[in-house]
């Protein structure tokens, strides 16, 4: 008891002004020091949607030694709950919270356990969806708008369709969608767009012929294969722009099924998905997903099954803003995972890269080095070089087809996975529906030559080939 009066003595001036960030350190320290190392590891964190922490051991805990650290965790400040601060084993509700998912947490020497209570963002706990394989998925995604990523869709979508393969684009992207305007024109817009169907799914599941009302063609397709598009908004949406706002505001809501239980925006779009995923009409699905780390983008990087680009410029936003996505990453996924599993399906892409192979390397060890302070690949890992070139100087990326898939794509399981699309001036105003020969190979085949040979590695994988 001596030691642990003292401890406190050196540790009180350290619980002034604690902070969301200070909080679960504290208490971390606290509880190693009062329960010992066993019972922090064994035992459960919980942090209420207003951030306050609090213990579930997973052993009993004596009265006596119960209200000692009690007491003394209260010290810690608004960021502990008052009325329970510790429970034992045998409280009630101890073991369904020790029952619960909870995050994986590095605290100094310890991984601790947490169970993270929110209002919103709840999607984001959630363990990602294995890789569909038929029809493929892509998401592309990133954390703000201009890196150049739904361009790049665009680009794939084309390529799938002159290969004739039967391409379906979705955008996610509701509060500030681009993909029906870029892929459609005002006589294939739908009806419908993806957040009548997120407002509309509340009163009832949508039929056929509401999804049905959700899809336009797109004319910009190669003759020998097809894109249809679902885009954000709809012709109601885009002839009663007023109503727009209102819709949004619902779009993002949780849907009550018929059973109680609750079906989250994560639950929601990955049914959408799946429908059309279902009905056969497609072999591959590309999905805008919403810049920024909202909760749509949580259902494209996590619930979809889809391999995942990250679009970014070779700048310090991209990796600060990476820096919190991947250690959330790290947190949500079973200790007893290999990060291999879910490595591999996340492509780091270089937007809007300069003709110019050293900036390239520069942006590859950044973004091993992103991964390995996120915790996902070792340090010594990160150190090792990305995979060369196709071939050729970088300034003059040829459409080499005697390449295989395996050298494209033989890191996959072991690094990091970074490609890059080059500037290019045709493609700054991306305007299609004027340029049709912006969407031909000649045109795109230089500067998304990576991206495109990537996808289709990963296309083949997926086809068992």
């Amino acid at each position: 008891m001596i030691r642990l009066i003292k401890l406190w003595q050196v540790l009180e001036l350290k619980m002034k002004n604690i902070r969301f960030d200070d909080s679960l350190p504290q208490m971390v320290q606290v509880i190693a020091e009062m329960l010992g190392e066993e019972r922090l590891l064994r035992g459960v964190f919980l942090r209420d949607i207003s951030g306050r922490l609090s213990f579930f051991s997973d052993t009993e805990l004596e009265q006596d030694l119960l209200d000692t650290v009690s007491i003394q965790l209260e010290k810690l400040g608004p960021y502990i709950r008052l009325d329970r601060p510790l429970a034992g084993l045998e409280e009630p509700g101890t073991k369904k919270i020790l029952a619960e998912n909870s995050l994986q947490i590095p605290v100094g020497r310890w991984v601790v356990r947490m169970v993270d209570r929110r209002l919103v963002g709840a999607d984001w706990l959630r363990e990602p969806t294995r890789v569909a394989t038929r029809p493929s998925r892509f998401v592309f995604a990133s954390l703000k708008g201009g890196v150049g990523r739904t361009t790049a869709l665009s680009v794939v979508a084309a390529h799938f369709a002159a290969q004739g393969k039967r391409v379906l684009a979705i955008d996610l992207d509701m509060e500030a969608p681009g993909l029906g305007s870029i892929l459609l024109d005002k006589d294939t817009t739908p009806e419908f767009g993806l957040i009548d169907a997120l407002v509309e799914v509340k009163f009832g599941p949508l039929d056929d012929v509401f999804m049905a009302d959700m899809v336009g063609p797109s004319s910009l397709a190669d003759r020998s294969g097809k894109i249809d598009v679902v885009p954000a908004f709809g012709r109601r949406s885009i002839s009663n722009p007023g109503d727009v706002l209102a819709k949004i505001s619902r779009a993002y809501t949780e849907q009550i099924l018929p059973d109680g239980s609750v079906a989250s925006i994560l639950d929601q779009v990955s049914t959408i998905v799946d429908y059309f995923a279902e009905t056969n009409r497609y072999d591959v699905i590309l999905i805008d997903a919403r810049a920024g780390l909202h909760e749509t983008t949580a259902s494209a990087i996590l619930g979809l099954g889809a391999h995942v680009f990250l679009f970014g410029l070779n700048e310090p936003q991209t990796f600060q803003g990476y820096a919190a996505l991947l250690s959330h990453l790290c947190r949500i996924t079973s200790r007893d995972e290999p990060s291999t599993e879910w490595l591999s399906w996340l492509t780091m892409v270089q937007g809007k890269a300069p003709d110019d192979k050293e900036s390239f390397a520069d942006f590859s060890e950044k973004c091993r080095n992103l991964f390995a302070a996120s915790g996902i690949i070792s340090e010594k890992l990160a150190t090792q070089k990305s995979v060369p070139l196709p071939a050729g100087p970088f300034n003059d990326v040829p459409w080499d087809d005697e390449i295989s898939d395996e050298e494209v794509s033989n890191s996959i399981d072991n690094e990091v996975d970074t490609i890059c699309v080059l500037e290019d001036e045709k493609f700054r105003l991306f305007d299609p529906l004027s340029k049709h020969d912006l969407l031909t190979r000649p045109a795109y085949a230089e500067a998304y030559a990576m991206l495109l040979r990537r996808i289709d590695a990963t296309i083949v994988d997926n086809s068992g080939a």
